[in-house]
């Protein structure tokens, strides 16, 4: 009976300190809090950091003071890493640009502060990382012109205008524009009949050239003359020594291939022929494209020779030659001269060409010409 009743006692002291001890733990668990295991424990939020405006602060989206003082901390590892990146990015801006050797396409500088792309707005909770995210886009090189505006056109821009006779009897006239925007060349040639001729035989001939960024020249040559009408167009990428051509009206087009990078069109051959240091006895070799075919087209520097203008003005010149081709540009012409005034403008006054229908004399009756402004 006794050892029945020591074990009895014995249970319910078991019994009374497990009860104890559980409500130690209930208290305690009241005490520092609840917590639910059933719901995920949230990541920090996300540091926006405005890398273009390095002075701001750093603050953080939301938290408590211990998850502040974490992100603060974390930011700031993140913000180191980006600026040693930054300062090698920085470090590849710095050097020159490589040069591509082939890229017909037309190419951009991109600065340093537009390649950092950021996020202006936190992504939703279950995309967002610990970090701060940037994605950079490298600049592409651009190419060095392989040719300069210098060697076309010094003055501004430059307005000829000329009276076209054939065996002496005025047929038409011609307007040669060109002009150097920020080293942009346009050259424009327009060829009109007069109201005599137009009643038997009209002509309506413009070409147009552009230079672009010295490495691409663009023509467009459209011809109406009599019943014949013509409209194409062509582009010498000078880099990649080809021609794309394109015939508008027959819908036609070809790739053509060129032998170097010194070709040009008819209009920027004339051009470049006037910046040339030209010297009697000489022979200039010009490389041009007219829209149908290629040709080296040799340039004679006859001799020095005085001449009188329409105006009957006397001016000193230098005439040039260049002889009839049985293949190429001028092969439906015979002997052609050229006279340029003698001096730094090479100014062409008159030009004689032998034509089936007779001799052609296209002479300079007037001149403007705008400088370039230096400050």
């Amino acid at each position: 009976m006794n050892i029945q009743t020591d074990r009895i006692r014995t249970l319910s002291v078991f019994i009374g300190i497990s009860i104890l001890v559980h409500l130690i733990v209930l208290f305690s668990l009241g005490r520092f809090g609840h917590y639910s295991f059933a719901t995920p424990i949230k990541p920090p939020p996300v540091v926006v950091v405005d890398l273009t405006q390095p002075s701001a602060g750093i603050v953080p989206t939301a938290g408590t003071d211990a998850q502040k003082t974490d992100n603060i901390d974390s930011a700031a590892e993140n913000i180191t890493d980006i600026g040693n990146d930054v300062q090698e990015q920085d470090a590849v801006f710095k050097e020159p640009p490589a040069v591509l050797d082939k890229s017909p396409v037309e190419q951009k500088h991109i600065q340093p502060a537009d390649v950092i792309a950021r996020s202006s707005e936190p992504e939703p909770v279950s995309n967002q990382l610990p970090s701060v995210f940037r994605q950079i886009t490298y600049a592409t090189a651009i190419d060095l012109p392989l040719r300069t505006s210098g060697e076309f056109l010094t003055t501004k821009s430059e307005k000829l205008s000329y009276l076209i006779s054939l065996l002496g009897v005025p047929v038409g006239n011609a307007e040669l524009e060109a002009s150097n925007e920020n080293g942009e060349i346009r050259i424009t040639l327009r060829t009109r009949s007069n109201a005599a001729m137009s009643s038997v035989y009209p002509v309506d001939d413009i070409t147009e050239t552009r230079h672009i960024a010295g490495n691409f020249i663009i023509s467009k040559v459209r011809q109406q003359e009599g019943d014949f009408r013509s409209d194409i167009g062509f582009t010498i990428f000078l880099r990649d020594k080809r021609v794309f051509w394109i015939d508008r009206i027959r819908n036609r087009y070809s790739n053509e291939t060129i032998p170097n990078s010194e070709v040009l069109d008819t209009l920027s051959s004339l051009y470049y022929l006037r910046n040339r240091p030209l010297q009697t006895g000489k022979t200039e070799l010009l490389h041009i494209y007219d829209g149908d075919v290629y040709a080296p087209v040799p340039i004679e520097i006859v001799r020095e020779e005085e001449i009188r203008l329409r105006n009957f003005k006397k001016v000193d010149t230098l005439l040039l030659r260049h002889v009839k081709q049985k293949d190429g540009i001028f092969r439906r012409t015979g002997d052609m001269l050229i006279w340029l005034t003698n001096d730094e403008n090479k100014v062409p006054v008159k030009v004689e060409a032998a034509t089936p229908l007779g001799k052609v004399t296209v002479e300079l009756v007037s001149a403007e010409t705008q400088q370039q402004q230096h400050y």
